[in-house]
């Protein structure tokens, strides 16, 4: 639930800012993308001088809504983690952050303004939030951004984590003059020839584990190579296993690199995703979680059903 009283306290140091930094996760998906680029344009329009930093590059989808952020130069700035819940996820940059904003369970970064709401959807949910708080105008670019990072992260309001703030945020948006069409078309229905392709090795590659309560599949780094794309632009792939009925988790394991895989855990509300991927290091939310391996990808297969199938014994 929407923590009013402790996101103001946020709002009013952060109206004090004239320099900010900002950092959001590597391997950024839309909801790191939308918030971050979302909250560098609304302080710029408050004379805030801003950076930005991601230790991987913005996906090529996301330039027509990115695109409109222009980089200053700061000195003596403010720095802002956004959408991590722990300093190694931020990658290779500063340990010593004075805002924190995130939705993540147990997040560890230490900083001295901390805002996490564990129920919210989305961390663009709460830049709405915070964006109002700090009477800052929600213009459309900054609509768009923070609508992508909602409709992403809530899988189209199709995750556990979707609720009735997540869908009030979105009508917010909508009349803010986000472009709801074309933003949902964009991250939930059209897909490259390349990911079609990859989704199709996926699904020749299912496995079953854990008496049929569990489905993984994967792909290689040559498959990743073959198809012409890299594995920033395949955001969301994940969901083919949301489509097969009868499971309670599905998995599948993308070959990152040679020898380093990036495994996504989905479960249906019958076990935790985020113990899950604690298993082998990783974390997450309830129903959506993840972590990386290293190791061929067959290898990892059975590394992650071993952790299903502790977790699922654990809740029989």
């Amino acid at each position: 639930m929407y923590q009013e009283e402790s996101l103001k306290k946020v709002a009013a140091a952060m109206k004090k800012l004239h320099d900010a930094k900002i950092y959001y996760h590597k391997t950024p998906d839309g909801d790191a993308i939308g918030s971050a680029h979302a909250l560098g344009l609304a302080l710029q329009s408050q004379g805030v001088r801003c950076e930005l930093f991601c230790e991987d590059q913005v996906p090529d989808r996301y330039h027509f809504l990115t695109d409109k952020f222009k980089s200053d130069k700061t000195e003596n700035a403010a720095l802002i983690a956004l959408d991590s819940s722990s300093i190694s996820r931020l990658g290779n940059y500063s340990d010593a952050y004075d805002f924190c904003i995130d939705h993540h369970e147990n997040n560890t970064i230490p900083a001295e303004y901390k805002y996490v709401d564990e129920t919210s959807s989305s961390c663009s949910e709460i830049i709405y939030h915070l964006l109002v708080l700090m009477g800052i105008p929600v213009t459309k670019p900054v609509a768009d951004l923070l609508y992508a990072g909602l409709v992403t992260d809530t899988s189209c309001f199709r995750t556990d984590s979707t609720n009735a703030d997540s869908l009030l945020t979105a009508a917010e948006l909508a009349r803010c003059g986000a472009d709801v069409t074309k933003i949902g078309r964009v991250f939930t229905m059209k897909k490259t020839r390349a990911r079609i392709e990859l989704e199709s090795v996926l699904m020749n590659n299912f496995r079953y584990s854990c008496g049929g309560k569990a489905l993984g599949c994967f792909y290689t780094y040559n498959d990743l190579e073959h198809a012409g794309t890299t594995d920033l632009e395949l955001e969301g792939i994940g969901a083919v296993v949301d489509q097969v009925e009868g499971i309670d988790v599905g998995f599948i394991v993308r070959e990152k690199k040679p020898g380093l895989c990036r495994v996504s855990v989905r479960t249906y509300g019958k076990c935790d995703a985020s113990k899950i991927c604690r298993e082998f290091g990783g974390g997450g939310h309830a129903d959506r979680a993840g972590g990386n391996i290293k190791g061929k990808p067959e290898d990892v297969m059975d590394i992650v059903e071993s952790a299903c199938g502790a977790v699922l014994k654990e809740r029989s």
